[in-house]
Parts: structure tokens; C-alpha cells; sequence
């Protein structure tokens, strides 16, 4: 997995570089987790709400419409830039971002109602600090949102989907299984469940070019979907043309939702 440190650098540069392509990639600006996690939020005008790995800022904003606050933190100071511009367009004064690494929060104990993480957790070099991080800055009986893309339970298929994200992307850690999400959390006093389960589905080129990998590390993603069992194909519905050439496949994603403990 490689030192704290180096991983972070990996992720700086990746979305310092393309920041742009997350202000407009349909996925992270209007995919229909957006809506969900607005749902299970469930917000009454008067919580705090914290946006980890906030990006570009889409869920900071699609939550601001029904929150007190929303801040959004996150390690890249382009994507914060980027959340910042966008949130100026759309006129909202009750938002705000900040640069900061998920284990090291610049916000006093117990302070938000909610802190919400959507398709960033897979990055965090350390994920039980950032998850103990979060437990520190709720309040007790606040809540948390977590959304991403998950690795199935079979170790076969668990390895399948990280080697393939990993050779796309080098800013990738690891897609955790539900249960091991759910143990981090269990672990800080956080008790969770599944709030929803669905299937992402990518087009491949999209996908590709959103990262932009070396040839050699594209080549192995091309073969290994073209080379991919029958067990694999189906879990995560991997459709080639009649030439053997990726056109589309699934990232299997959840949303967990959980409760500090009192």
C-alpha cells in the first residue's frame, strides 16, 4: 500500500491535474447517489454538516438546500478551489471549503450533526484514522454517510476490482468489503448499516480517459477484462465488442449510514 506520505503526494498530483473533469464528470456532478444520500440525510435546516473528500463539492452542495452549515475538506487545494468557484455560481452563502487531510480535521470534538463522504473513502492512505477522525469530530448520536465503491466478499473478485482500479489509477487504495467498513466504524463507536446497494455502470473510454493511465498499465486493465471468468463477468457485468475490446462494466457501490453512540 506504500507509506502515508507518498500515497497522499499520488493523490495531490492525480487531482490537482484533473480537478477539471470532476467539475463536469456526470458520475461525481449528477449521479443518483447525489439524491440518496440528500434522502438519508433526512436534514432539518438546523445540522452542522461535514463533507469529507469533498472534491469539486458536489455533495457539500447538494446538501446545503437543507443544512444550518456545510463545510467541505479535502487533501487537493485545486479541488477545493474548484468546490469554492462552483459554490460562488450558484449563489450559496452557507458553504465553505477548507484544505485538509481526513486524519488531521482543523475542527473542535464533537462538533457536527453530520459528517457525509461520497466516492473518496477508496483513496485514504489510512483509513481507520480517517474513520476515527470523523467519530471525533460528530457529536454523540450525530451521524455519518458513507458512499463508495465496494470490493465483494469473494477474495477473487476483491482482488480483481482493486488491481483493476489500481492499474487505472495509482491514486487508488483499496475498495473495502461492506463488513469491513462497518467494523472501522464499530471500532470508533460508530454503529452502521446499509442504507442502500447498487451497481455503478462505467463506460469504459469514459473511464479510461478520466485518469489517462501509462500504455502499459492500460494495456493489463484492456486484458484483463477481456480475460476476465464467467464469475467475474457477471458480478461486475463486463460487456466487450466483437473484438474484444472493453465497452463498458459495474463498480458494485453502498451507502452506509451510522449513529455515534451516546
Amino acid at each position: 500500500m506504500g507509506d502515508v506520505h507518498s500515497l497522499n503526494e499520488i493523490v495531490q498530483a492525480r487531482f490537482s491535474k484533473d480537478a477539471r473533469k470532476y467539475e463536469t464528470s456526470p458520475i461525481h456532478a449528477h449521479g443518483e447517489d447525489l439524491a440518496w444520500i440528500v434522502e438519508t440525510a433526512a436534514l432539518t435546516g438546523t445540522e452542522r454538516v461535514l463533507d469529507v473528500g469533498t472534491g469539486t463539492g458536489h455533495t457539500a452542495i447538494a446538501l446545503a438546500g437543507s443544512a444550518r452549515t456545510v463545510i467541505g475538506a479535502d487533501l487537493t487545494e485545486r479541488m477545493v478551489e474548484s468546490a469554492a468557484a462552483l459554490t460562488e455560481e450558484r449563489g450559496l452563502a452557507n458553504v465553505q471549503f477548507v484544505v485538509s487531510d481526513v486524519v488531521r480535521l482543523p475542527f473542535p470534538s464533537a462538533y457536527f450533526d453530520l459528517v457525509t463522504c461520497r466516492l473518496a473513502a477508496h483513496h485514504f492512505a489510512d483509513p481507520d484514522k480517517a474513520v476515527a477522525e470523523i467519530a471525533r469530530v460528530l457529536k454523540p448520536g450525530g451521524r455519518v454517510i458513507l458512499a463508495d465503491h465496494i470490493a465483494p466478499d469473494s477474495p477473487k473478485l476483491d482482488q480483481f476490482i482493486n488491481r483493476l482500479d489500481w492499474l487505472r489509477d495509482e491514486s487508488h487504495v483499496r475498495e473495502w468489503t461492506i463488513s469491513e467498513w462497518m467494523g472501522k466504524l464499530l471500532q470508533v463507536d460508530i454503529d452502521s448499516q446499509i442504507a442502500r446497494t447498487w451497481n455503478m455502470p462505467l463506460d469504459f473510454a469514459w473511464w479510461i480517459q478520466q485518469s489517462v493511465p501509462a500504455k502499459a498499465r492500460y494495456d493489463e486493465v484492456v486484458q484483463m477484462l477481456r480475460t476476465a471468468d464467467d464469475e467475474t463477468k457477471t458480478a461486475f457485468d463486463i460487456r466487450l465488442d466483437s473484438e474484444g475490446q472493453p465497452l463498458k462494466f459495474d463498480l458494485q457501490c453502498v451507502i452506509i449510514q451510522g449513529r455515534k453512540m451516546a
